[in-house]
């Protein structure tokens, strides 16, 4: 197993895609080191990976605080010496129309899509050795945007733009820098909106339509495609991509 040993960092580790992606990552021997806020998502997956003797350690992080991420990289040297792959699985989704959105409103979902993953870098890079990679995660909205939804759809174009400068800047260091887009993925966000069963209904026939596969993405098809822009193996010449898991979704468009 390529990943047996590897120390995999996963920011947002608790949500419905973060999740998915350190269970994959257990799958292949990796040690973890799951990274979200405080709260029982955290802790019940911290607990579901010791039960099960997966190397994993827990670690209370709020992305969008210098001090809680700088926090996050000590832990990590002190305990692990340094990181192998760094994913960025962090995100929130708010919908305003632009007249209705708050300045705060504005900084909460820029603090987190995009302050965060460049926090993270900021304070992890230096313990990262040639050879590692970095996994950010875009979307397909980031580059059809999305009614309602421009905010969040701005913070995933400028993480494909970080991705791309990144990928330049680190290059020298042997860092590979990707990001991956998903489509309509069944967790996380989408989950947030099923209010109600004819809400789920509407929500699944728009997947069916906006994807040429008919269905929305599982979270594990999703893992998958970070798991290959980690690997050194199966991805040493890939950097600086917008890698699309969605579907079909962009070439419907």
């Amino acid at each position: 197993m390529e990943f047996e040993g590897r120390r995999i960092v996963i920011a947002g580790a608790a949500g419905g895609i973060g999740s998915a992606v350190a269970r994959t990552f257990a799958e292949e021997g990796a040690t973890l080191v799951l990274a979200d806020l405080p709260g029982d998502p955290l802790d019940e997956l911290a607990a579901a990976f010791a039960e099960a003797g997966v190397p994993a350690t827990a670690v209370a992080t709020d992305v969008r605080d210098p001090g809680s991420v700088a926090a996050l990289a000590t832990r990590i040297a002190d305990d692990l010496g340094g990181v192998d792959v760094l994913v960025n699985a962090v995100g929130v989704l708010r919908q305003y129309r632009v007249v209705d959105m708050s300045p705060e409103d504005f900084d909460a979902i820029v603090g987190v899509n995009v302050r965060g993953p460049y926090l993270l870098i900021k304070h992890l890079v230096d313990l990262m050795p040639a050879g590692s990679a970095i996994v950010n995660f875009g979307s397909v909205a980031g580059f059809v945007g999305s009614d309602g939804s421009w905010a969040y759809t701005m913070t995933k174009g400028a993480v494909s733009s970080m991705t791309f400068g990144l990928a330049q800047e680190l290059a020298p260091r042997g860092i590979r820098v990707n990001a991956i887009c998903p489509g309509w993925v069944d967790a996380g966000f989408t989950h947030h909106m099923f209010t109600d069963e004819a809400v789920r209904a509407e929500v699944e026939q728009a997947a069916i339509g906006s994807h040429v596969l008919g269905r929305m993405a599982r979270p594990e098809e999703i893992a998958q495609g970070v798991l290959y822009l980690a690997s050194e193996r199966r991805a040493s010449f890939v950097t600086g991509t917008n890698h699309f898991v969605d579907g079909g979704f962009m070439i419907k468009r």
